[in-house]
């Protein structure tokens, strides 16, 4: 029994968001009618609304049908643009160990996109004020920005400033600008005045978001304090008016009182303290600018945690009975899953092994998926490792059997058994040093 698989991917740019067909070809190359259990491999079967188990399909012998496999590329920054490849595992059900697992590559696309937030809807000042504008990239490509800040009112009497007006964002990255706001002609009496302050993004192909908060311009005197003030002013003429009139009593005359508070020393001391407390609070201000420009500087180029899969082939036809991958320099490979399928004659042997561990070692008829019972990473420079055995035992008991004297000596001997294991490995990349490293669980 054989089966034979063709996987087929449009050859267009797919930006993420969007649907795509692709289209699955599968031949029944027996003798008897077969059907096949069809399930999708790769990142589409982690995509939302994407169907694993594709189910199973009836063929005839010499026959093949086409199956038809909708997927939706999710819209997310973790996405990233490129090729993406993916597979389908085709196995008889009349014999589990015929299988087919046919690849296809999808390019995908760059989109953008921007999401701002405000640190505060709403602000107060008398003379000016500050705000923060968070951005971050929600986009799986590199983005340029554009700041624009200005009162929505043009009779505003207010004048705004940003930090930054052009930053480049990567995939995923957030940024902090702030947004200050002077007051041209502040009102020394009255009430709160609400002024609208709209903050307009930009970014590639013309696109464009709007936000906005309030600034609320205070007065230096608000009425209330402007009441208890004139109160206290009309109180201290009438003390005054009493105190000079013939009915204040007694006649004024001269007074005198003794000076009070601190001597010129003690306010020469003072000062000094204070002064020695200002340089002492604006040095340790800079050395804090200091380390957070150079940790700035570090996160831009430190490598990140990335998605990671790939595909291992073994194949003795070819002379090539092992296959490995070698994680990168500067990462850690954590494996999340490995999707196991082999085809071959009864007795050959499938062996998985991860640096100096042997993950799974198991005859190619009983071959399954390998997940990890536990947090199983892989080091820089470490491989992971596919090999397949193709050399079977015969049974015991049944002796090799001794050509006649009549056979013919020109027959050919039959050919040599062919084995072929695939492992789809699942996992993530991530940096060994740098803000984005993490601790390694299974150490």
């Amino acid at each position: 029994m054989s089966v034979r698989a063709e996987l087929i991917a449009p050859e267009d740019v797919i930006r993420p968001g969007s649907s795509l067909t692709v289209h699955l070809r599968v031949w029944n190359e027996s003798r008897i009618v077969d059907a096949y259990r069809l399930r999708l491999l790769g990142p589409p079967a982690d995509w939302p609304d994407t169907e694993t188990n594709l189910g199973r399909v009836p063929i005839y012998p010499g026959n093949h049908e086409k199956i038809n496999i909708p997927l939706t590329l999710p819209r997310d920054s973790e996405l990233a643009p490129g090729p993406l490849t993916f597979a389908v595992h085709v196995a008889s059900v009349e014999d589990p160990h015929v299988v087919a697992v046919p690849e296809a590559v999808i390019s995908v696309g760059e989109f953008h996109d921007i999401e701002p937030q405000l640190a505060r809807p709403r602000v107060f000042g008398v003379l000016w004020s500050s705000n923060l504008v968070i951005l971050e990239n929600t986009g799986n490509a590199t983005t340029a920005v554009r700041l624009r800040v200005a009162p929505e009112d043009e009779r505003a009497p207010l004048r705004t400033k940003l930090r930054r007006s052009r930053l480049t964002l990567k995939a995923g990255e957030r940024a902090r600008v702030s947004l200050g706001v002077r007051v041209v002609s502040p009102t020394f009496t009255g009430t709160t005045t609400p002024w609208e302050i709209g903050v307009r993004v930009g970014w590639e192909q013309g696109q464009e978001c709007t936000t906005s908060y309030v600034h609320r311009q205070r007065p230096f005197l608000p009425k209330p304090a402007l009441k208890a003030l004139v109160v206290l002013s009309t109180v201290a003429i009438a003390c005054a008016a009493v105190w000079i009139s013939p009915l204040g009593g007694k006649k004024p005359g001269a007074q005198t009182e003794s000076a009070k508070g601190p001597s010129q020393v003690e306010a020469v001391r003072e000062a000094e303290k204070k002064e020695a407390e200002e340089a002492k609070k604006q040095q340790q201000q800079e050395k804090d600018a200091e380390e957070k420009a150079e940790q700035e500087k570090d996160a831009a180029g430190a490598l990140k945690k990335r998605p990671f899969q790939t595909s291992l082939t073994a194949d003795t036809g070819k002379n090539e009975p092992a296959a490995a991958y070698k994680v990168a320099k500067g990462y850690r490979l954590e494996i999340k899953t490995v999707q196991l399928s082999a085809s071959g004659p009864e007795g050959a042997t499938v062996f998985l092994t991860a640096g100096a561990q042997q993950l799974q070692s198991t005859g190619i008829n009983n071959i399954k998926d390998y997940t990890p019972p536990a947090p199983l990473s892989l080091k820089e420079d470490e491989k992971l490792t596919l090999r397949v055995d193709c050399t079977t035992t015969p049974p015991t008991g049944d002796p090799a059997p001794t050509p006649s004297a009549s056979s013919t000596p020109s027959t050919p001997a039959p050919p040599a058994a062919r084995c072929i294991a695939t492992a789809v490995v699942v996992g993530q990349l991530i940096p060994l040093k740098g803000p984005y490293a993490e601790p390694d669980k299974s150490a």
